[in-house]
């Protein structure tokens, strides 16, 4: 029995043994784009559940990336907007860089938003330079949700204003979560992370805050209900505050260790894919291989992947003046929007050398692979019981004792640790048989005492001994040479009787 398709553009049903050649070409789709009104569009979207034949294909890597290639007085690039440049506050492009100057005027703040969003699994990547990093002063680059801009704002009090947002969205059970406030014009109030105090109306919030003038009334952005946040603030060039925030509640700061942000600064990088965060740094200077480090991590408090977030640009000074003005240097900003299908491997896609990659064998015995470094860890499985290689030294090759007796007992020791006889060649000169004897101890042995293995040279003769592997010493190699074969003898041996070499690991 034929199956039934449906034409495009005609809603004609017809039978598939009945499809003609003309007709079989305005099914034809070769790119998934409406070319005419019988090539209709094809669905490329991944399908939902039940969305049967749905065409899916490779979403492609798309990368957003701002270089400031324009020279000029002011913010250039067309892939940002600027919301605020305060008093005091300086912007201006050359040499590729985005230069931000602070002034030292309290709370004056610039604050520059992506044209762009972005939602999902993302790599974001910014370098930054800091002419100096003294106190009061804040440089913040962002990825946040936008909540309104150019708000209506009513200040109540030094710790209370109320924000006009019509129909915000947000209800009583939204008290206690936090949000950003910034791009203030009309007032001396104090950028920063404020909390919803209540929700008076469907059109108003509140807020606490702190330090802001007693009366007045001026115009906000609100942003950051959600966000990923990279925070350069005190004296500190090797340190960044790292966070994030999900739903108006964040994990609290966690100060990275970075490379610095003295010249020629570093290149911070933050990997998102819905379930984790990575906050990792690289020098800007060209290396052999990559030498990205991972600073800091965050597992919860993680934006939905369907939030909306733009790259938000932020300065802002403390509500007590700064010493001296700061640039802020920035060189390039960008954002890789990658599909997110990760591979998991015990539940952690790792990331630079603080995360390295272990993998787990029988019985305890792991392999970690760290910034191109194989490690083989201890345990007791024997991976198939093959291979052998000897590291004693550095060489990896076995080490040796060369030995001419004296007229004693010849109490010598091979190895002053654990070790393994590997090895020996020696030859009897004297005209009866003797002994070398072995101890396991890193003290000069006592002969007739401690014996633990004891080998026999015949009368002008040699032997050679070779054992793959080696017999273990657990707490040093030592020997004595006798002529006697009792463990207990003590008769010392003539000079030059023996002869030869001892190898060992």
């Amino acid at each position: 029995m034929a199956d039934n398709v449906i034409l495009p553009g005609t809603g004609e049903s017809i039978a598939t043994d009945d499809i003609s050649g003309a007709q079989y070409q305005r099914m034809k789709v070769s790119d998934g784009l409406a070319d005419s009104t019988t090539h209709m569009r094809v669905r490329t979207d991944h399908p939902l559940f039940g969305d049967g034949g749905a065409v899916v294909r490779q979403a492609p890597c798309d990368i957003w990336s701002v270089g400031f290639a324009a020279t000029g007085s002011s913010l250039l690039a067309p892939e940002f907007t600027q919301r605020r440049l305060g008093t005091g506050h300086g912007v201006t492009q050359g040499s590729s860089n985005l230069l931000v100057t602070t002034g030292t005027t309290a709370n004056s703040e610039f604050l520059a938003r992506s044209v762009q969003s972005f939602r999902g699994a993302f790599i974001a990547r910014h370098k930054a330079i800091l002419s100096q990093r003294i106190a009061n002063q804040n440089f913040v680059a962002i990825l946040a949700d936008s909540i309104g801009e150019g708000l209506s704002c009513t200040i109540n009090s030094a710790t209370s204003i109320t924000v006009t947002k019509v129909a915000h969205g947000f209800t009583a059970e939204n008290v206690g979560q936090s949000m950003f406030v910034g791009a203030i014009n009309g007032a001396n109030g104090v950028p920063g992370r404020y909390a919803i105090a209540s929700i008076p109306s469907v059109d108003t919030i509140n807020f606490t805050v702190a330090g802001w003038p007693a009366s007045g009334s001026c115009t906000v952005d609100l942003f950051g209900w959600n966000y990923i946040r990279t925070l350069y603030s005190g004296t500190t060039a090797t340190n960044a505050l790292v966070d994030s925030q999900r739903r108006g509640w964040n994990s609290g700061d966690t100060t990275a260790t970075i490379n610095t942000t003295a010249s020629p600064g570093h290149v911070m990088q933050v990997y998102a894919d819905g379930r984790n965060i990575n906050f990792a740094d690289t020098v800007v200077a060209s290396a052999v291989r990559p030498q990205v480090t991972t600073r800091a991590s965050r597992i919860e408090n993680i934006p939905d992947d369907d939030v909306e977030l733009y790259f938000y640009l932020w300065s802002f000074n403390g509500s007590t003046a700064p010493a001296s003005t700061t640039t802020w240097t920035v060189g390039f900003v960008s954002v890789e929007d990658v599909v997110n299908v990760p591979t998991y491997i015990a539940g952690v896609r790792p990331v630079g050398s603080q995360a390295p990659l272990e993998v787990q064998f029988a019985s305890g015995y792991a392999v970690t692979v760290t910034s191109g470094t194989i490690t083989a860890g201890a345990g007791t499985s024997l991976i198939g019981d093959v291979g052998q290689q000897y590291r004693a030294n550095a060489t990896g090759a076995a080490s040796g004792t060369h030995l001419v007796s004296a007229a004693t007992t010849n109490p010598t020791v091979v190895k002053a640790s654990a070790g393994r006889l590997l090895g020996f060649v020696l030859t009897n000169n004297a005209a009866s048989k003797v002994y070398v004897k072995f101890h396991n101890q890193t003290t000069a042995p006592t002969a007739g005492t401690g014996v633990v293995r004891s080998f026999g040279i015949p009368a002008g003769g040699t032997i050679t001994f070779s054992l793959e592997g080696g017999i273990a010493f657990s707490t040093g190699i030592a020997l004595t040479t006798v002529t006697g074969a009792a463990d207990a003898d003590a008769t010392a041996v003539a000079a030059n009787d023996i002869v030869g070499d001892i190898f060992f690991a």
